[in-house]
């Protein structure tokens, strides 16, 4: 495998070739992309400038037939967090780059002009992208596809990632084609505009370049997982990940009117069960596979009610950002809201969390689903005044309103868990290197990170530390592998994972290597962050979820800023 160093200024292209001897030799995906901004990235750069470099990388795994393995990890300085950032996406492209050879693509300066990159079995090439220059995701991957082929693979962005708007995301097509799978979170897509970077598009290989040592007992490993994967996550299969939002409701821990309260009354109207119904009496799409590898098919796809597509997939965190966050009830609002936020290229969790400030600092009306959508269609699509006060973050909105009561942690939105709450979600939001992050050691109700341990009820913030320090690093290894967090960050997965590593890569390593390596990629984020300025003095959560109870519970986020401080002490031990 190689890493291709694209100047997209000059065209220049330069491959590194990641043989054993190097250091990137057992770093993919996350772990390669924070490596690669720990030593190549000024700390103290302006995000969106030529100094910043975006990363596509995929997993150690990725091109094998391992579960869920096929995710992209995209990275870069946060232009939201002034961190490192590493968001991860399914769809298509991950696996492809991987049959062509390639590790990771980092892209460098920035292009006079807006780009395409090709990658097909001759190497890598650029075209002008001028008559893309505006498109919305939709219309560019038809005309992409219409030009390269129906299989290919794409990365782009869309009109807010252009506009350099911090909440922009990259796009993934998936795997019927439509660009829906999104690295959303950090404002990534804003670094690809900067490079002018309007797609990467990759062309099918003839035949993989991913090599497996000893392919026998590798499918001895994953054949077993994936079968129990897929037997295990039957109930996510069959509702995917919006069966949350009824359950977050009853534990007092959806937000709801920008995290006034944890429960919503209108639960049923956006609930898992009620979307379920819905697709299934339109005809829509259920067990989707969000990429070639995916055994637990979370994935739906959506149709109106004259059965034309509107969005795949309608996940949970945009019905709880932009449901019950702000007080819209209608699953069709939400859908279309989705499928717009996809156009554009806007990051759903984070366009929730500021239209909820918005509503709350009273400058749109609590449930004004039609001016939500208005916002997307007619003002972030055509870089407004007021697309640009929406599309560039919730701290950016407080900042221009003078508004305070912000949910955010290190200038990233909370996702969709109340942190007075899910008391282990709180930390790893608080603590993780990449701001407000679910994914980065998702402590969701009946979570552990080993099967010989009770951590007790979410909501008790005891032993809540440990149980989250332990999922940010269990979690950091499986995104650097390329794979899906669901299928379980924990202690006996890492055992799974060295094993499938050993052969696959002609390894020997242990439980403790892989463990060991998730706490040093840890440590290099952690490192540029506090060169970056993003000190772990910044480990916190806002003040008003310390006095403000939510309700129904009466519970508030109760953890001491030493406590969170001192956090990431034990990666030493």
């Amino acid at each position: 495998m190689k890493i291709a160093r694209i100047n997209v200024n000059t065209e220049s292209i330069l491959y590194e070739e990641v043989t054993r001897d190097s250091k990137f030799f057992l770093l993919g995906a996350r772990g390669l992309s924070s490596q690669i901004i720990h030593d190549e990235v000024p700390p103290k750069c302006n995000a969106l400038s030529k100094e910043n470099k975006l990363i596509l990388a995929n997993g150690i795994l990725t091109g094998s037939p391992f579960p869920n393995s096929a995710r992209t990890s995209v990275g870069a300085k946060s232009p939201l967090t002034n961190g490192v950032k590493e968001s991860n996406v399914g769809g298509r492209p991950s696996l492809m780059l991987a049959s062509h050879g390639i590790r990771a693509l980092v892209l460098e300066d920035i292009a006079d002009e807006l780009k395409l990159i090709i990658i097909d079995e001759n190497g890598i090439k650029f075209k002008a992208a001028s008559e893309f220059q505006g498109m919305g995701n939709y219309e560019l991957h038809v005309k992409l596809r219409e030009k390269y082929g129906e299989r290919i693979g794409i990365y782009s962005i869309g009109p807010a990632g252009e506009y350099m708007m911090k909440a922009a995301s990259v796009a993934a097509n998936d795997i019927q084609g439509y660009p829906s799978r999104h690295a959303g979170r950090g404002g990534l897509g804003a670094v690809m505009g900067s490079k002018k970077i309007k797609a990467v598009v990759i062309i099918p290989a003839k035949r993989s370049k991913v090599k497996i040592h000893d392919i026998k007992k590798f499918r001895e490993l994953s054949k077993p997982f994936a079968k129990e994967l897929a037997q295990s996550k039957e109930g996510f299969s069959i509702y995917g990940t919006s069966l949350a939002t009824k359950a977050m409701s009853e534990y007092g821990g959806l937000p709801t009117k920008s995290f006034r309260m944890g429960s919503y009354e209108d639960v049923e109207d956006i609930s898992g069960e009620k979307l379920h119904e819905q697709v299934i009496a339109r005809k829509g799409q259920k067990r989707v596979a969000c990429s070639p590898t995916c055994v637990i098919k979370c994935s739906n796809i959506i149709v109106d009610k004259n059965g034309n597509h509107v969005t795949s997939s309608l996940e949970y965190e945009t019905i709880a950002l932009n449901g019950s966050n702000c007080m819209v009830n209608d699953l069709d609002k939400l859908a279309e809201l989705d499928h717009l936020c996809d156009d554009n290229g806007i990051d759903t969790i984070e366009y929730g969390v500021t239209i909820g400030a918005a509503m709350d600092a009273g400058k749109i009306e609590w449930g004004d689903a039609d001016i939500v959508l208005e916002i997307l269609d007619k003002e972030i699509r055509k870089n407004t005044e007021i697309g640009q006060l929406y599309g560039n973050g919730v701290c950016h909105l407080g900042r221009e309103i003078n508004f305070d009561r912000i949910p955010h942690v290190k200038g990233q939105g909370v996702s969709g868990y109340d942190p007075r709450v899910f008391k282990a979600m709180s930390v790893t939001f608080a603590t993780s290197p990449m701001g407000a992050d679910h994914t980065a050691g998702a402590a969701i109700a009946g979570r552990s990170a080993r099967s010989d341990r009770d951590y007790g009820e979410f909501s008790d913030p005891k032993d809540k530390l440990e149980l989250s320090y332990e999922l940010q690093i269990y979690t950091v290894v499986l995104d650097s592998m390329g794979c899906c967090y669901f299928i379980g960050p924990s202690y006996e997965t890492m055992e799974l994972i060295a094993n499938v590593i050993n052969a696959m890569h002609k390894t020997d390593l242990t439980r403790e290597d892989v463990i060991n390596l998730g706490k040093q990629i840890i440590k290099t984020e952690l490192e540029f962050n506090e060169r970056a300025g993003i000190t772990q003095e910044m480990n916190d959560m806002p003040d008003f979820f310390k006095v403000e109870p939510s309700a129904p519970t009466n519970l508030k986020f109760e953890y001491s800023k030493e406590l969170l401080k001192n956090f990431w002490s034990k990666l030493d031990d």
